[in-house]
């Protein structure tokens, strides 16, 4: 599933000062970690990957300097390989159906997909948004019951860093509930009476099918371009590649670092894609949601400066509904605001390109579960409640944005 990641830990680091956050940060670039999570709160947990020998050195520097450290993970590779059994299982019993139990492969997802468009020939269509580097398809499903394209527009994507795999399975579950729930659910009878959803369940397939690959790399978080110069070291990051203050804080380039921006805006098929949906839809984009994971986090714009966008009232205001509602079923809970402020500047992100040049002004960008006990491994026994905790806040999000 993965090049071994023996003896690799994930180091839960505490920044209680900014001095102590410029030291971490200084070190995940100086020894190009894997930095997992990062959080503006002083005292909240910032998770990175490393070797146990990095571990030891790391750990006894930032111990030095007063900073609390905690092993969250002591074996990613245990992790890795309890995670591929699972998966040898699921392959024997491949549905096209949708299957809310296990995670699944690219293609039998996009055969839940054509599946999901065969049983509902009058209400799911399916269109390509674009097609990537290795030449595979981004697929969108559009939901609607009728309207002729005159409806608002809810926009959902997933998993546009690919090692996100449980941001991909609530895609699948939210396609699900919104097709198998018509006549019997009034919320979802309602929903489509009024709106129309967009929904991109894999934004990201070549970095996805990468994760999955014997030769792989089950973390993989960037697509698959082979950069001009870097033989070695492939991939953009997506979400660094929009044309928000491109290239500005909390990017990289460095094509060899997962944060790197890519060489110049909308470089990339993935990006492209989403842009040119959404230009497509012609202004009738209401509400843009982009699921990640993890770290429970419903984030608003803007991620590139620490100045609030006009909007944001509004914007919080919708955020803490969703949150509530989320919260309500499963009793998960999620901090919520613009994400300068409560993880870290990102410049080239999704939803500030939405809100700054497509003019929508509810775009939020959602990190689920968990916060680092499994980080990108969630077990799959957990897909089930997610998608349920999710679906929830994203409808109460979408009533009370109207409001």
């Amino acid at each position: 599933m993965i090049t071994s990641l023996d003896r690799y830990q994930v180091v839960s680091v505490y920044p209680q000062t900014e001095e102590d956050a410029a030291l971490i940060h200084w070190f995940v670039e100086k020894l190009q970690l894997d930095q997992w999570t990062n959080s503006k709160i002083l005292g909240a947990p910032v998770d990175i990957m490393m070797s146990s020998r990095q571990a030891a050195s790391f750990t006894n520097i930032i111990k030095a300097k007063g900073i609390p450290t905690k092993i969250k993970i002591k074996d990613v590779q245990r992790l890795i390989d309890e995670e591929a059994s699972l998966l040898q299982n699921v392959t024997k019993r491949q549905s096209r159906d949708f299957d809310h139990t296990a995670y699944h492969e690219l293609d039998t997802i996009y055969g839940m997909l054509d599946q999901v468009a065969t049983k509902f020939p009058d209400m799911v269509t399916s269109y390509i948004a674009g097609k990537t580097y290795e030449g595979r398809e981004i697929r969108v499903s559009a939901i609607s019951t009728g309207g002729e394209g005159t409806k608002e527009v809810i926009w959902i994507d997933c998993g546009i860093h690919s090692r996100e795999w449980v941001a991909i399975s609530t895609c699948q579950y939210i396609l699900d509930q919104l097709t198998s729930g018509v006549g019997k659910d009034e919320t979802t009878d309602s929903l489509l009476d009024q709106y129309d959803f967009h929904i991109m369940t894999v934004a990201n397939p070549d970095g996805y099918v990468y994760t999955w690959l014997p030769s792989g790399n089950r973390l993989w978080r960037k697509n698959r371009v082979l950069n001009k110069g870097f033989l070695k070291c492939h991939g953009v990051d997506p979400n660094r590649n929009f044309d928000s203050d491109f290239g500005g804080p909390g990017t990289s380039d460095n094509p060899c670092v997962e944060i790197y921006h890519g060489p110049s805006a909308f470089s990339e098929a993935e990006s492209s894609a989403i842009r040119d949906s959404i230009l497509n839809l012609g202004g009738r984009v209401s509400m843009f949601i982009t699921i990640h994971a993890y770290s429970q986090l419903w984030m608003t714009p803007y991620g590139y400066t620490q100045d609030l966008p006009a909007s944001y009232e509004d914007q919080y205001r919708v955020a803490e509904i969703g949150v509530k509602a989320l919260t309500a079923v499963h009793g998960t809970e999620f901090s919520y605001g613009n994400i300068a402020s409560i993880i870290y500047e990102a410049a080239g992100g999704s939803i500030d390109w939405l809100y700054d040049s497509a003019g929508v002004q509810f775009a939020f960008a959602l990190e689920l579960r968990d916060t680092g006990e499994y980080g990108f491994f969630l077990p799959p026994e957990q897909i089930l409640p997610v998608g349920e905790e999710t679906w929830a806040g994203i409808i109460a999000a979408i009533k009370a944005h109207k409001k």
